[in-house]
């Protein structure tokens, strides 16, 4: 056996410097200029201060498979599966005046003023997104009337109404005298908006004989909208 002990090794003309040796160790630091290159396997004592000095964290350590994420922010780029809620948006009421209209097509539902609409508005997280959308509305008929909801949908490429109340599915009519009725519909919409893409969803309302039907608008009363944003 040979046993050569030295301080330092150096190349001759500046080329790599190979070792064949089955085992190469040191129990001091090891310098270099440029790469060093593992054909096997690199074999450290001390693991974290060896992660440290790589500037790795303790996510180097977890398999693919099995990552626990215990804090940090999920980037902007991330694609979330399908199925997945990715963001939800709500609007519970309006400011102002209810509103009273005989209008028998769709209108947005706003206050007597039209300062403050049934509506929101966001940027999509993802491309070709499902849109789930709740709307209720608290309204006021007279006798024998009936009404109907809508939604709105505008991604400045898209811009119409997507769902409407049928006019076999209108609330019944009533026998006698004004009653208090509360309108719900939900309705799950497929779009092709691109991501971060600016949408506005709007609640709609139309009477169905055309006679006056008051929607009342504050929150205290229902009147309300939901968006839950869905990977496609």
């Amino acid at each position: 056996m040979s046993l050569l002990k030295t301080n330092e090794i150096q190349n001759y003309n500046g080329s790599s410097l190979t070792l064949t040796a089955s085992t190469v160790s040191t129990s001091a630091q090891l310098n270099t200029g440029g790469n060093i290159s593992v054909t096997g396997s690199l074999n450290v004592s001390d693991d974290s201060t060896t992660r440290t000095n790589l500037g790795l964290g303790t996510i180097a350590t977890q398999d693919s498979n099995n990552v626990n994420l215990t804090g940090g922010t999920i980037g902007s780029s991330v694609v979330f599966p399908a199925g997945h809620v990715i963001q939800v948006f709500g609007k519970n009421g309006l400011t102002g005046s209810d509103l009273s209209t005989t209008s028998s097509t769709l209108i947005d539902i706003s206050n007597s003023a039209s300062t403050d609409t049934l509506s929101v508005q966001f940027n999509t997280k993802q491309a070709n997104s499902k849109f789930l959308i709740l709307l209720n509305a608290n309204i006021l008929l007279n006798s024998g009337e009936g009404a109907g909801l809508g939604i709105h949908f505008n991604d400045g490429t898209t811009n119409t109404d997507v769902y409407e109340t049928d006019a076999n599915q209108l609330t019944a009519s009533i026998p006698s005298g004004d009653i208090y009725q509360s309108l719900f519909n939900q309705f799950l919409y497929t779009s092709t908006t691109p991501a971060n893409t600016s949408v506005t969803i709007t609640g709609r309302i139309k009477s169905y004989l055309g006679s006056s039907i008051i929607i009342e608008v504050n929150e205290n009363k229902g009147t309300s909208i939901s968006v839950m944003e869905i990977a496609g």
